[in-house]
């Protein structure tokens, strides 16, 4: 029998929530850690968040989906915590303890049980909103190595939850093809999974697994707008997941193909960068571009079909949107061949 798009996509991002006012985020604030201030509205895909000012300082207040299980929050919590203690001066947000001691505090919102977290509002600007550079490549690159590095030694119980945003089971996602309009588009996410299917499915199993960031996009890279090289932040770890490393370097590479000119060169300096940190091995370099491109048709793929669920946040769903169709477009122009070839020499291993 043929399973339905709601069975085979995570609930967390159908699920409808209960709104929480500013008023209301600022007064949990108080109520739940202490903290005093007003409280302004960010975007989220899954959950809600407020960035707080006062006399205190800038905090952000992440309220988690209803639907989003426990264990799963624990995971994230534990996983930041476990960051900021191996590698102290990485830039990810630190966790604030509430009025009870925990880093977990539970809220009621209109009859739904719902968990909210305090951290620190980490400064500078989002990389999205700089120029693309070579410096900034590497920097992206180097950093997420030490990302890796230090999240290796991170294990969690019961960890392999249910998360669309999951590239190791992109697989389940190609019912979806039928929400892409564009029929180009279409083509070029479902050759992205006969792909994945072909080549990266059988090679997982024999992958270096652990937990990763699983998001590395430019909008949760901040960076020193004076200078766009140096990254102050890396935030966001609510897709976090167990997986094969390689998955992480594929989906951060996946944002800085060339929209000009060898599609390849930026994302060869990202995985260079990351290289030279964290040391890749021939067998995973050579799935880079399966799993570069099946990333590229998930975000096409879940986009549209979200983008249709909910008309009303569909300017913040589809934010990626225009970028990873483009991305296709251009892998298109490269042969499978030449780009393992590519990523191997980029990394100084035999071809």
């Amino acid at each position: 029998m043929a399973r339905s798009d709601t069975q085979l996509v995570s609930s967390s991002l159908m699920t409808n929530l209960s709104p929480v006012t500013p008023g209301e985020a600022a007064a949990f604030a108080k109520k739940l850690f202490g903290i005093d201030g007003t409280a302004q509205p960010l975007k989220g895909e899954r959950d809600q968040n407020f960035l707080l000012g006062g006399p205190s300082g800038a905090f952000v207040l992440k309220i988690t989906n209803p639907a989003e299980d426990r264990r799963v929050t624990d995971f994230q919590t534990r996983a930041l915590l476990h960051v900021n203690k191996v590698d102290p001066d990485f830039p990810v947000p630190a966790l604030l303890r509430s009025e009870n001691g925990t880093y977990e505090a539970e809220i009621d919102t209109g009859g739904e049980t719902r968990i909210a977290r305090l951290m620190s509002f980490l400064p500078g600007t989002m990389a999205v909103n700089v120029m693309p550079s070579s410096a900034l490549r590497t920097a992206v690159g180097r950093t997420l190595a030490r990302l890796d590095v230090a999240l290796s030694g991170f294990a969690y119980p019961d960890v392999d939850h249910d998360l669309s945003w999951d590239l190791k089971h992109a697989t389940r996602l190609r019912h979806l093809l039928v929400h892409i309009e564009n029929r180009s588009n279409r083509r070029r996410a479902e050759r992205a999974l006969d792909g994945f299917d072909t080549f990266v499915v059988p090679a997982q199993p024999h992958l270096r697994e652990q937990v990763i960031h699983n998001d590395l996009s430019l909008y949760n890279v901040l960076v020193d707008e004076a200078e766009p090289s140096r990254v102050l932040g890396v935030i966001d770890f609510g897709d976090l997941v167990r997986a094969p490393l390689i998955n992480d370097l594929a989906i951060a590479s996946s944002y800085h193909f060339a929209p000009h000119g060898e599609p390849l060169a930026p994302i060869l300096e990202v995985v260079r960068a990351y290289h030279a940190v964290h040391p890749l091995s021939a067998e995973e370099t050579d799935l880079l571009f399966d799993l570069i491109s099946m990333r590229m048709a998930m975000t096409v793929l879940i986009t549209e079909w979200r983008a249709r669920r909910y008309p009303e946040n569909r300017a913040y769903i589809l934010k990626n949107h225009p970028a990873a169709s483009l991305g296709l477009a251009r892998l298109d122009e490269v042969s499978r061949a030449a780009a393992q070839e590519k990523f191997r020499k980029a990394c100084g291993l035999e071809t």
